[in-house]
C-alpha cells in the first residue's frame, strides 16, 4: 500500500494531492470526495467559517482548495493517508512522534467508548479503532476462553476424594489407609470453545490487515499467528450475532464483555465493507481537545479537586467551604427579573469555567497559582503577531484571576501566572510573547498579574506526561511558573 502524508490544515490542489497519492487526476478527485463525505477534508472557501483555523491560508495559491481537518489515519484502498498535527511546520515528522501521535489517538480512541458504542448494534465506519481495541484487549488479557473443570492424577490441586476413594487402592500404614494415587481438581482451557476459536481467527485477521497495510511500526503492533481458520468458516453475521449473544448472556467479566461487543462490531463492518468502498481511519477532526487534556494531565489540573483535598492548609472562610471545588468557588452572574416594580432572582446560570488550575512553587520557594489555557494554535515566530489568542480569550483569562482574588490573598499566594499554552515540535520549551489589557481590565499589584505570557510547549513532552498518566517533570516548564511579575 501507499502513503502519503499530509499537514492539518494545509491547503493542497487537486495536482497536488494526486502527486502525493501516486494517482491520476480523476482517481484522486474521488477519494477526496470520499473524504469529503467522511468530515476529514474540507473545501477552503475565501471566507473562512467562524471560528476556523486560518494559520496556514495566508499565501495559499488559488487552486490549494483542500485542507485535512484531521489529525489521524486513514486507508483507502490501497491509500493510506497520515495526517500530522498542524505544528510541525518543518516538514514530516519522525517515525518515533508518529507512533507519540498515534498512540494518544488510539488512547482517545478508547476501548471502553468503542465497546459502548458496540452495545448499540449500529454499523460503523469506524473498523480501524475496533481493530485496535481488539488487538489491546488480547495484549492485556490474552485470548478469550471459558474453562471447564477437570481431573488430574497427583496433581497440585484439591484432592477430589469421591473419586480417589472410587477409582484407586490404598495401602495400609499403622492400620490406616493411604491413598500413593489420588485424583486432583484442575481447571482446564477450553481451546476447542467456538468463541476462543472466533476470537483467534479474527486477531489474526487484523494483523495480517495491519500488516499488510504497512501500518504496523506507526501503531507499534507485533505481528499475530493465532488461527490458520479463515473467519468466514465461522458461519454468516446472523449465526454468529447468535453466538455472541448467547455466549454475552452468560458472561460477567467486563473485559470478555467488551471482546463479545468488540467481535460483533468487527464482523458487522466486516460483512458491509464487502458491499462498498471502505475507509478505515483512527483519528479526530478535535485535536485541540487532546491537546487541552494533555495540558490539563501534564500540568496536574486541580479545576475538580475539592478545596479540602488541595495540598495546603484552607484559612479563613475556606475551611468551611472545604466540600466546594476550585471550579465550584467562581460567583456566577446574577440576573434579576424586573417584577412588580422590584427585582426578583431568576436562578443560577452558567459562569466563567478556566481550562486548567494548579499550584508550584518556584526556585525561591515563592508559591504560584497558575492559571493556564491550552491553546491548539500555531503563532507567528516572528514579525507582526498572527496566530495568536483572540480578544475573547484575553478577556475571559483575566476575569479567571479576579474571579480567584479572594482565594489567592486568603491563601497568601506569592504570585499568579497567567498563561496561553501552545504546542510546538521543537524540544525546547519558548516564551512567543505576552499581552496585557490595562486600559480595560485595570492594573493590578502582586500578587496578580498584568500579563499573560503565551509559551510554546514542547509537544512530546505534554503527550508523554498525558500517556503516562501523570504530571510533567516541574524542571522541565519551570520558567513558566519563575516569569510571575
Amino acid at each position: 500500500m501507499r502513503k502519503a502524508y499530509v499537514r492539518e490544515l494545509k491547503p493542497y490542489s487537486i495536482a497536488g494531492l494526486a502527486g502525493e497519492f501516486g494517482m491520476d487526476v480523476g482517481r484522486t478527485l474521488h477519494t477526496i470526495e470520499e473524504l469529503m463525505v467522511r468530515g476529514i477534508v474540507r473545501y477552503r472557501t475565501e471566507k473562512s467559517a467562524n471560528g476556523a483555523d486560518s494559520s496556514d491560508e495566508e499565501g495559499a495559491k488559488d487552486d490549494e482548495r483542500y485542507q485535512f481537518n484531521f489529525v489521524g489515519m486513514a486507508m483507502i484502498g490501497d491509500l493510506v493517508v497520515i495526517a500530522y498535527p498542524k505544528y510541525f511546520r518543518d516538514g514530516i515528522p519522525s517515525l518515533d512522534a508518529l507512533r507519540r501521535i498515534m498512540r494518544v489517538l488510539k488512547r482517545d480512541a478508547g476501548r471502553a467508548s468503542v465497546a459502548t458504542l458496540a452495545d448499540e448494534r449500529e454499523r460503523t465506519d469506524d473498523k480501524l479503532p475496533v481493530m485496535l481495541a481488539l488487538l489491546e484487549l488480547y495484549a492485556e488479557y490474552g485470548v478469550y476462553s471459558n474453562f471447564v473443570e477437570g481431573r488430574e492424577l497427583n496433581g497440585s490441586g484439591a484432592i477430589d476424594w469421591n473419586r480417589t476413594i472410587e477409582n484407586h487402592l490404598p495401602i495400609l500404614a499403622d492400620g490406616r489407609p493411604v491413598y500413593v494415587e489420588y485424583e486432583t481438581r484442575k481447571t482446564l482451557r477450553d481451546e476447542s470453545d467456538f468463541i476462543t476459536r472466533l476470537h483467534r481467527a479474527v486477531l489474526t485477521e487484523c494483523s495480517q490487515q495491519l500488516f499488510a497495510a504497512h501500518v504496523n511500526d506507526l501503531l507499534s503492533l507485533d505481528e499475530l499467528e493465532l488461527s490458520d481458520a479463515e473467519v468466514d468458516e465461522f458461519g454468516d453475521a446472523e449465526m454468529l450475532e447468535w453466538r455472541l449473544e448467547r455466549e454475552r448472556g452468560a458472561q460477567f467479566v467486563d473485559w470478555k464483555i467488551a471482546v463479545l461487543d468488540l467481535l460483533w462490531r468487527y464482523l458487522l463492518n466486516r460483512e458491509s465493507s464487502a458491499e462498498r468502498d471502505e475507509i478505515c481511519t483512527l483519528g479526530t477532526t478535535s485535536f485541540f481537545h487532546l491537546w487541552e487534556e494533555a495540558c490539563k494531565t501534564a500540568f496536574g489540573d486541580a479545576l475538580s479537586t475539592k478545596l479540602g483535598g488541595l495540598d495546603f492548609s484552607l484559612k479563613g472562610e475556606w475551611v468551611e467551604r472545604k466540600r466546594d471545588t476550585l471550579l465550584g468557588i467562581i460567583e456566577s452572574p446574577k440576573w434579576e427579573r424586573c417584577r412588580g416594580g422590584g427585582y426578583i432572582e431568576s436562578g443560577p446560570v452558567a459562569t466563567l469555567v478556566p481550562d486548567t488550575i494548579s499550584f508550584a512553587v518556584d526556585g525561591d520557594g515563592r508559591s504560584v497559582f497558575c492559571i493556564y489555557d491550552a491553546k491548539y494554535y500555531v503563532p507567528s515566530l516572528g514579525g507582526k503577531m498572527k496566530g495568536q489568542p483572540g480578544l475573547e480569550s484575553v478577556t475571559k483569562q483575566f476575569l479567571y484571576q479576579s474571579a480567584y482574588k479572594g482565594f489567592v490573598l486568603d491563601h497568601e499566594f506569592d504570585c499568579v501566572v497567567n498563561a496561553f499554552l501552545v504546542p510546538t515540535a521543537s524540544d525546547e520549551l519558548r516564551e512567543l510573547a505576552r499581552v496585557s489589557f490595562p486600559k480595560v481590565m485595570g492594573e493590578v499589584e502582586l500578587p496578580f498579574s498584568n500579563y499573560i505570557h503565551m509559551w510554546a510547549l514542547p509537544a512530546s513532552e505534554v503527550f508523554d506526561a498525558y500517556l503516562r498518566g501523570e504530571k510533567i517533570d516541574a524542571g522541565v516548564m519551570r520558567a513558566i511558573w519563575e516569569n510571575g511579575e
